[in-house]
């Protein structure tokens, strides 16, 4: 079973549809995907589930006006839970900063260029689309992947500075961090959206098939 945690807001969780990302990662990992908000998520909950991976939604709402920072039960899984991670684009974020990073706007738009998405967080810059990033290591998230990869990206904000244990594992020229893994826990991020790939640019969905396998290999 695949453990689907929706970083978002209580009234996002229970309005917003939610169910195509599920399908996704069913697909892709071969088993159920159970979703859920990150304030039911307990490590209690894990004992009695034994999920094989859990994996973090993106979030929308800016971190300051809700409580997911103060939830410790959900920093308690991310710290200390044995069962492989994945954070997607804010559950990325979140997740490390966790670890010690720092988070911030990538910067302000300059008026020389188009806002991709004005009515979200005007003014500021935003990757918004396909856009291609460089994979700097690739066992084994990028596995078997090309040394560009092109993925969806809906996001404003980033790691500004990385906790020390997290690791780069791509980038891209506006955005440094574009996926991570912890150095000894098994924890990846990444800042862009695998789950939203498409048949024209697959390379999402490969890299979701290369953490369930790595995740797969964690229970032998």
């Amino acid at each position: 079973m695949i453990l689907y945690v929706v970083m978002e807001t209580a009234e996002k969780y229970q309005s917003g549809n939610w169910q195509h990302q599920r399908l996704i990662l069913e697909e892709t990992s071969g088993d159920f995907c159970l979703l859920i908000h990150y304030k039911q998520l307990t490590l209690k909950m894990l004992a009695e589930l034994q999920p094989r991976a859990i994996v973090y939604s993106g979030a929308s709402t800016p971190f300051e006006d809700y409580d997911v920072r103060r939830t410790k039960a959900y920093q308690q899984v991310v710290l200390t839970s044995d069962i492989p991670q994945l954070g997607i684009c804010g559950g990325h974020q979140l997740a490390a900063e966790i670890f010690g990073s720092t988070l911030g706007i990538m910067r302000r738009t300059r008026s020389n260029e188009p806002d991709h998405n004005p009515k979200y967080h005007p003014g500021q810059y935003k990757e918004w689309g396909v856009y291609p990033v460089t994979v700097l290591q690739r066992e084994p998230l990028f596995s078997g992947c090309r040394k560009i990869v092109r993925v969806q990206q809906f996001h404003r904000s980033e790691i500004k500075k990385l906790g020390r244990d997290l690791i780069v594992l791509a980038s891209s020229a506006a955005c440094r961090v574009q996926a991570f893994r912890h150095s000894s826990r098994p924890f990846f991020g990444v800042q862009f959206h695998p789950e939203e790939a498409t048949e024209a640019y697959p390379d999402g969905f490969a890299i979701l098939r290369n953490f369930f396998r790595w995740a797969a290999t964690r229970q032998k």
